[in-house]
């Protein structure tokens, strides 16, 4: 089990992934984990909350916390941190490194046009 850090209003929280983890995000959102795309920011900080409270029972941070001042800075904030947890599910569930590199290619745009025209 890895642990990273995350930090919201300057303050730095520690973040795992666990089996632990995907049932507190599934007791917060009360949907299950393997139904969600995370493309919501709902989604997000719910991941992050239960990141950070798999790692520390007693921490201190909350959706207000996270909320911040309700602005950009916030969301840049929630992406930030939903960055470094995300990665955490892929160790978690032993993503094959040939799947990786398959969605990676996929990710990347085709090349049309590429070809010289010919005279």
């Amino acid at each position: 089990m890895t642990q990273k850090e995350i930090t919201i209003n300057g303050q730095q929280y520690p973040v795992v992934f666990t089996m632990d983890t995907l049932m507190n995000f599934e007791r917060i959102v009360s949907k299950s984990f393997f139904e969600t795309d995370f493309k919501t920011l709902t989604d997000r900080m719910a991941l992050i909350i239960a990141a950070v409270i798999t790692a520390n029972e007693k921490t201190t941070l909350t959706v207000e916390a996270m909320k911040g001042n309700n602005d950009l800075k916030a969301v840049q904030q929630i992406i930030a941190a939903y960055n470094i947890v995300a990665p955490l599910m892929g160790e978690f569930f032993e993503v094959p490194e040939v799947v990786k590199q398959a969605e990676a290619e996929e990710q990347q745009p085709a090349n049309e046009g590429d070809e010289k025209p010919k005279n």
